[in-house]
């Protein structure tokens, strides 16, 4: 069952709690001209996403399917949201989108490169490549620059219940599945580097709670890593 918060102006964090295997995740709607939705989910949520997507619009009217890296819980839907959604494409990174075209998942994926924009119509998104695709392979993350929301996927993610009571301290809850998801230190800290010259006000992962940044990016990210070193 999905429940929803609105953690940021016109952008809603869609999240179940699978309590078999201990990990949430989250989608993410952004109701602009052009209404997007940050990671599809697995196709066994796919009917009950599209409900909590209904509680905010007609979920039809979807016209980008962000999908930050091929995984199921990213992009295991798009194929069952462009069934039903006629102007939908999925937005990813070119290794992700050989995987959509490949599996026949998606015919016609819009293909983003590093740094590239998508003027959604009152919410702007920036992407950022990260290489945790398999063989680390550039996959991305999202920066809604109007709103200060960075979409991380599963940088800073968590393996709690987003529904919750959300940890006095998340750095410790953080660190094993950013580890994971780029498992090379220098690599983290060159996406730490510049990830830290954007404006985020709110981190908004695809597992766990969606927190605000306190401080400077860098101190978020070196409490992460000494989270890491220490457990």
């Amino acid at each position: 069952m999905y429940t929803r918060a609105e953690i940021a102006p016109g952008i809603h964090q869609l999240r179940f709690y699978d309590a078999q295997r201990g990990i949430g995740f989250n989608q993410y709607l952004i109701e602009a001209a052009q209404p997007a939705l940050v990671s599809t989910g697995g196709v066994g949520q796919f009917e009950a996403l599209w409900g909590a997507l209904a509680e905010r619009l007609d979920p039809r009217r979807l016209r980008w399917l962000v999908v930050p890296h091929f995984e199921a819980d990213e992009a295991g839907a798009v194929a069952a949201f462009q069934a039903r959604c006629p102007e939908a494409r999925p937005v990813c990174a070119a290794v992700a989108a050989r995987q959509l075209t490949g599996f026949g998942l998606s015919g016609r994926p819009h293909v983003v490169a590093d740094g590239d924009t998508l003027d959604l119509g009152g919410y702007q998104l920036r992407f950022l490549l990260v290489p945790w695709e398999m063989h680390l392979w550039p996959g991305l993350v999202a920066f809604e620059e109007t709103r200060g929301v960075l979409f991380s996927s599963d940088l800073f993610g968590q393996r709690l219940d987003p529904t919750g009571e959300q940890p006095a301290d998340l750095a410790v809850a953080m660190a094993p599945m950013t580890q994971g998801a780029v498992p090379v230190r220098a690599l983290r800290d060159e996406i730490y580097a510049r990830l830290a010259a954007l404006p985020v006000r709110l981190i908004a992962p695809g597992h766990g709670f969606a927190f605000p940044v306190a401080g400077d990016f860098q101190t978020v990210a070196a409490r992460v890593e000494a989270a890491a070193v220490g457990a």
